[in-house]
């Protein structure tokens, strides 16, 4: 039996509705990522980034429309709390890529720091394995509809696994900024800091969000 028959028409369509919301926020992420690439050959341009923003501010509203509908009506029955929490986790992908792109396009980062952190570091595996956990997330939610719960909570390891390997990356990212910190100026390593920070929340979020899955599936099931 798949999660998805433990629900309604009407529920069924919400379901939908909210795989097209998580793919916008990936969508965001992806923009972020050309931003970043953008970033390491000289320039971000302002179309990319305005892409960035066009996608995050599309999120919020399809966001507050979702959270309307299931808040307002009879979706969904004792876990519409979790579905709330659900698209409240996955709002912060858009969120913190926005927030990224924003501190590289406003804030005066040298450009020797820039090419540190982006050619001497492991900054875009770091980038990429976020898109894998992004992509592992992806395959959770298209699954919801048609996989049984042993199916879905093998596709949440995958989420589970691509953050871990995030993480690690982030790590050896940040030893590299920490220890050649005073080749750098003070302030660029502590913006560095802070932006592989929120990249690092983008991939938390995913795992989060795939958490609040495991508990969908087991309330489900219960």
């Amino acid at each position: 039996m798949s999660f998805i028959s433990l629900f309604r028409k009407g529920e069924d369509k919400l379901l939908d509705q909210i795989l097209q919301y998580y793919l916008v926020l990936e969508s965001c992420y992806d923009a972020l990522q050309k931003y970043l690439n953008e970033i390491k050959g000289g320039k971000g341009s302002d179309e990319t980034y305005k892409m960035i923003s066009d996608q995050e501010k599309k999120a919020d509203e399809i966001h507050e429309k979702l959270a309307e509908s299931i808040a307002s009506g009879s979706f969904f029955s004792y876990i519409r709390d979790d579905f709330l929490q659900l698209l409240e986790k996955m709002d912060y992908i858009a969120d913190y890529s926005k927030d990224v792109a924003k501190i590289f396009r406003e804030y005066n980062i040298d450009q020797a720091s820039i090419h540190f952190v982006f050619e001497k570091t492991q900054f875009m595996d770091f980038i990429a394995a976020i898109k894998e956990t992004l992509i592992s997330l992806e395959d959770v939610m298209r699954s919801i509809k048609k996989a049984p719960p042993t199916d879905l909570l093998v596709k949440i390891k995958r989420v589970e696994a691509n953050e871990e390997m995030a993480d690690y990356i982030k790590d050896k990212v940040q030893i590299s900024i920490h220890n050649n910190c005073r080749e750098l100026p003070v302030l660029d390593v502590i913006t560095l800091r802070d932006v592989v920070n929120l990249l690092d929340n983008i991939a938390d979020s995913a795992e989060d969000s795939s958490d609040i899955i495991i508990q969908l599936i087991a309330k489900g099931y219960k």
